[in-house]
């Protein structure tokens, strides 16, 4: 008897563990799905997306990645004497300096400046790539790189394409390599929601919809987020949560 009382006992309490882990995690019964592609013009947006039994969105991850307009701004000691392995980028936010090489995956990209002084920006291109953030528009070539930068083989490179061991001028960037890791948007003066919170009401917003909002409409989504560019997010989830509706189960 009291064996049979300790079973139900354990039981009972299994049970109870799970449906407490239930409610604390949305399930992926009825389907997950993640979408990489380019946010905001120079970072590698990731969405994560779980859709319940009747394709509403019931939860919403998202992160950014830095490409190499952030991750390839190097200090300089003496700027006036330029290694030639560094490309100054005279910009509308003043002067900054970039590791003319990048390597991607053991793939060497070669940074130059386009357009006139005070505006300049800097495109990173390889053989069949013209820029780098175009490459990454396609959603496969955003996976490669993200997994690139997970496996650490992006860096910035000599022209042989070994490390280079340039200390990064980003302040982001050389803490780490994603948004939510690096403390990105955490002045409240300025940005009163932050990175994080931004993407917590981005998330509000979508959560309990089946994301059918197209072209112009996007824009008049009501949202509690501050961020600019909110098209490029939106669009992003939704590519996730078409392909959460392809892997349903």
């Amino acid at each position: 008897m009291k064996k049979t009382i300790l079973f139900l006992m354990v039981l009972l309490a299994s049970l109870s563990l799970v449906a407490c882990q239930e409610d604390a995690e949305p399930s992926y019964e009825y389907g997950y799905g993640i979408s990489y592609g380019l946010v905001h013009g120079h970072y590698v947006g990731v969405a994560e997306v779980v859709v319940d039994k009747d394709d509403v969105v019931v939860s919403v991850k998202m992160e950014e990645y830095f490409l190499p307009y952030n991750v390839a701004k190097v200090v300089v000691e003496d700027v006036n004497n330029i290694p030639s392995d560094v490309v100054t980028v005279v910009g509308s936010r003043g002067t900054s300096y970039y590791g003319k090489y990048v390597s991607v995956n053991g793939t060497l990209f070669t940074g130059a400046v386009t357009g006139e002084s005070g505006s300049q920006s800097i495109v990173y291109s390889t053989s069949g790539v013209a820029n780098i953030e175009d490459w990454v528009k396609v959603e496969a070539n955003a996976m490669v790189y993200v997994d690139a930068v997970k496996a650490g083989t992006v860096f910035i490179a000599n022209q042989d394409g070994t490390m280079s061991s340039y200390a990064k001028a980003d302040s982001y960037a050389k803490v780490g390599w994603t948004k939510s890791t690096t403390g990105y948007w955490t002045n409240p003066a300025s940005y009163p929601l932050g990175w994080g919170g931004n993407m917590f009401a981005f998330a509000e917003t979508v959560v309990g919809t089946k994301m059918d909002v197209t072209g112009d409409a996007i824009g008049e989504i009501e949202t509690g987020a501050t961020m600019v560019d909110f098209a490029d997010y939106y669009l992003l989830t939704q590519q996730a949560y078409q392909n959460a509706l392809a892997g349903k189960m």
